[in-house]
């Protein structure tokens, strides 16, 4: 016992309510400051690789849409093919909407998603993302 008090002695002379305690507005002011992506880099790269399937999969490398996601027959046995739709044009609001599964269609009507899966992104993390499709729209 006595060598575990040891061991801990030294973190409880450093640790002091200074060191402790980081304000968190300050603490997210220094992650901003001090980061090496730009947002539109984050957004890329959480575009590309998100919690899941890659949203390039079915909207394209830059997110302009017509990847074939499936093919499939309706009820009278005729092919049909199920492409991704071109979300550079969404509003920040549509995105998260859609990403949460909360999409509303034009009468406001709550619609499900039936191939859009969840990936429950963080509101920082859609921004993101939205400011990556912003920046290739606007090329």
């Amino acid at each position: 016992m006595v060598k575990q008090l040891l061991l801990f002695l030294p973190l409880l002379l450093f640790s002091t309510e200074d060191n402790i305690s980081i304000e968190p507005e300050k603490l997210k002011e220094k992650k901003v400051e001090e980061s090496f992506l730009l947002e539109f880099e984050y957004g890329r790269m959480l575009y590309n690789n998100p919690r899941g399937i890659s949203c390039s999969k079915c909207h394209g490398k830059e997110g302009q849409g017509g990847h074939k996601i499936a093919k499939y027959y309706d009820k009278d046995k005729n092919p049909k093919i199920l492409k991704g739709v071109d979300i550079t044009g969404y509003s920040l609001k549509d995105l998260e909407a859609s990403l949460s599964n909360r999409y509303r269609d034009k009468n406001n009507r709550r619609v499900k998603h039936k191939v859009m899966p969840m990936y429950y992104l963080t509101k920082e993390e859609i921004n993101a993302i939205y400011t990556y499709l912003q920046e290739v729209k606007n090329r």
